[in-house]
C-alpha cells in the first residue's frame, strides 16, 4: 500500500509540473504551440526587456496577454522567413551563443522554465529565430523613414493650435517633424506587417477562439 501511494504521488507530481499545450496559432502549413508562445516570451524578457513595465517571465495559456504573446510569436516567424527570401539580417554564431548563455543564466532556477523542458537545441532555434527577425526589423524600418517638409509640419501646426497655445510654429517645427516622422514610420510598418501576415497565411487561433466565445453583442 505504501508503494503504491508512493507511486501516485510521483505520478501526480509529474503531472503538475507538465505544460499543458495547445494550438494557439498558424503560420501556413506550422502549427504554433502555446509552449512556443511560451518559451518565446521567456526569452524576450531575458533578452529584451521592457522598462517601462513589469513583465512576468511565467506566461501561462490563461493569461491575458497570452493573446498578444501570440501575436508576437506569428509576426516573428514571418519576419524571419522574410528575412531567409532576401538572405540579409544574418546574425552570427557568436552572437546566437552569447544570447543563450544570457537566457540560460537568466532562467537558471525557475520552476515554469524547467517545466518547458526546452532542450539546446530548441533554445538555440528560438534564440537565432528571435535575433534575425529583430534585425530585419531594423534593416527594413530604416528604409521607411521619410522626411517631412517644413509645409508638412505647419499643416499640422496649424490643425493642432490649441495644442501649442501663443508659442510660434518656428519653436515647434524640428518636434513636429521628428513627431510626424516617427507617426509615418510606425503606419509604414503595420502596413508591411499586415502584408507579411497576408503572404503567409497567419491565422491567431487563441483570438479567434477569444472572439467566438464573447460572440455578437
Amino acid at each position: 500500500m505504501y508503494r503504491v501511494l508512493i507511486v501516485l504521488l510521483a505520478f501526480f507530481s509529474l503531472a503538475a509540473t507538465h505544460v499543458v499545450s495547445q494550438s494557439v496559432g498558424q503560420v501556413g502549413d506550422r502549427v504554433v504551440t502555446s509552449r512556443e508562445v511560451q518559451i518565446s516570451a521567456a526569452i524576450d524578457r531575458v533578452l529584451f526587456p521592457q522598462k517601462e513595465k513589469a513583465q512576468s517571465f511565467d506566461l501561462k495559456l490563461g493569461d491575458p496577454a497570452m493573446v498578444n504573446e501570440v501575436t508576437a510569436v506569428l509576426l516573428e516567424i514571418v519576419v524571419h522567413r522574410e528575412a531567409d527570401n532576401f538572405s540579409v539580417a544574418r546574425v552570427t554564431e557568436d552572437q546566437v551563443q552569447e544570447a543563450m548563455r544570457k537566457v540560460e543564466k537568466a532562467m537558471e532556477g525557475r520552476a515554469t522554465w524547467q517545466s518547458l523542458e526546452v532542450s539546446a537545441v530548441e533554445l538555440k532555434k528560438f534564440v537565432a529565430q528571435k535575433l534575425s527577425a529583430k534585425e530585419f526589423i531594423r534593416f527594413k524600418t530604416s528604409s521607411m523613414v521619410g522626411v517631412i517638409s517644413d509645409s508638412e509640419a505647419l499643416a499640422y501646426y496649424e490643425k493642432n493650435r490649441l495644442k501649442f497655445g501663443e508659442l510660434s510654429f518656428s519653436g515647434f517645427k524640428e518636434n513636429v517633424k521628428s513627431f510626424l516622422g516617427q507617426q509615418q514610420l510606425e503606419e509604414r510598418t503595420r502596413a508591411w506587417f499586415e502584408i507579411i501576415k497576408r503572404k503567409y497565411k497567419v491565422r491567431n487561433i487563441l483570438a479567434e477562439s477569444a472572439n467566438n466565445k464573447v460572440g455578437p453583442q
